[in-house]
Formats: C-alpha cells, structure tokens, sequence
C-alpha cells in the first residue's frame, strides 16, 4: 500500500535555527509595516481587541506554518506572505468562501487550473497543503514581478485580481497602492496582513502571548500506491483521524487514491510505514 520509495519532508531549504517559528518568520520579515497608517493601526487595535479569535487562528497554523515559511524562503519572497492564510482562511484548510475559492489560499478554480493545481471529482488540489502553497506563491511571484516590485500592488493584486489593479492604476495615474481606488475589502486586505505581521513581530508591545511552536517540520509527505481510506489509515496506524483531515483535507471523500500523496505527522512516519505495508 505504501511506497517507501520516495520522502518528502517539508526540509525543502535547510531552516534557520531558531527556537520559535514566529521568531524565524519575524526575523525574515522585509515589508514596511506601514505602522503610521491609519488603516494599519485600525486592523492592529481590531486585532488585538478580540485575542480568543487570534489565538485561535495562530494554533490553526501549527501544522502548516514551517512549511510554508520554508516555501518562501525558497522563492526568496517576504516571509510576511507566510501569514496571507491567516487573512485568507484563518488557516482553515476546508474554508470555502461564497464566490467559491477554497483551501489555505482562498484559491479560485480558475487561477487554481492556470496554475497547474488538479481539482477533479473527490478531489480538489486547492486544499492540497503541499500544492496550494507551492502554486499561491508562485502567483505572488509572477504578481511581484507585473508590479514592478511593488508587494503592496502585489498583495492587492492577489486579493482583487491583477486587472482590477491596472484599471485603477490607468485611470487615476496612481502607482501607489495607497492611493488607488480599489474594492473596499482590497483596501483593508492589505493594512490587515501588515497588522497581522506587526503583532507578530512585536508580540509584547501588544499584550499578545504568541503559541510556542517549534521551528521544525511538523508533517511528511509519503506516496501511497493502493488507494485507502484516511479512516482505515488512522485506525491501523494509531493516528487520530482529526489529525490525518487537517493534513489531507484535498481526499474530499477521505479516500487517499492509487499513487496519491498522504500527509503524517513526521513523528509517525515509521508506524505508517510498518502497518501500511503489512495491510493486504
């Protein structure tokens, strides 16, 4: 059932040391926080106001967050668009908005196809954690680049679209994102990752505790070549099927198919391999 094959860990560049996944992301941070900007201190004081909620999205992140730190480090982007899926989904996997986009990402089935993510019957790659990471920073890359450098464009751009942007950009002459007349919500999308990004890196200065999570890779990607049901997988392997869901929420049938990927816990790695294999 379980090719031993191939491994993928999440070490895709060889990680700082550093205690804290927060620290390693803040201590990469690039962006100018834009901390004198009223909207930025609004999302700031909405932020800090309700803790419950921000806490509860920052422990969502824990099985993800390494990982996509790791991812942008790779691009050599700002680790600043680790933290887009706290806006985006509130690091909700399942999270599906009204218009349809779906995973971490927030990513729309036709931007999910034109970046080469699979969304099939039982299936949908936009949830993928591995892919939809890979294939949203990519986005933002090729974004960065069609704006000149200009990350507040950028990240605008990945909320509203691109052409939504140049529209503005055309009729007013503005360059400046601060300057443009965007949709309402894109307008506040970005002075909200910047808050989100400030209170991380400056934890203290507003009252905020942030969750101890290790710098190190939490989930292992391992290549299963007879299809398998997550359930049947949890209960001979000893994970809790919770945590084999938020790892491969992508199996919307919970259904692992022929050659499919299966995402565990690294710590589980060799009980997976021993009672997988001896499944018949």
């Amino acid at each position: 059932m379980l090719s031993t094959d191939k491994l993928v860990t999440q070490n895709d560049v060889l990680p700082k040391t550093s205690e804290s996944v927060w620290e390693s992301i803040s201590n990469e941070f690039v962006l100018d926080h834009q901390t004198q900007s009223s909207k930025v201190q609004a999302e700031i004081r909405r932020l800090v106001a309700d803790q419950d909620r921000f806490y509860k999205i920052l422990d969502a992140a824990a099985p993800y967050i390494y990982f996509i730190h790791q991812q942008t480090r790779a691009r050599g982007l700002p680790a600043e668009l680790a933290l887009i899926p706290f806006i985006e989904s509130e690091f909700n996997p399942y999270d599906r908005s009204s218009k349809g986009a779906a995973g971490l990402w927030q990513l729309m089935s036709g931007t999910a196809n034109d970046l080469g993510v699979k969304i099939k019957s039982g299936y949908d790659g936009r949830r993928n954690i591995i892919s939809s990471t890979r294939a949203a920073l990519s986005y933002f890359k090729d974004l960065n680049n069609n704006f000149n450098g200009d990350w507040y464009l950028a990240i605008a751009a990945y909320n509203c679209g691109p052409m939504k942007v140049t529209s503005a950009q055309r009729r007013t002459g503005e360059d400046s994102f601060w300057n443009l007349p965007l949709p309402l919500e894109t307008k506040y999308y970005v002075p909200r990752l910047l808050a989100v990004a400030e209170i991380i890196e400056n934890p203290d200065k507003y009252g905020i505790a942030l969750p101890p999570i290790i710098n190190k890779p939490y989930f292992t990607e391992l290549k299963v070549n007879k299809a398998a049901s997550l359930q049947k997988i949890a209960k001979s392997s000893g994970i809790n099927i919770k945590t084999l869901n938020k790892l491969n929420p992508d199996y919307k049938r919970g259904v692992v198919t022929k050659n499919g990927s299966l995402l565990v816990p690294i710590n589980t790695v060799a009980t997976v391999k021993e009672k997988l294999l001896a499944t018949k």
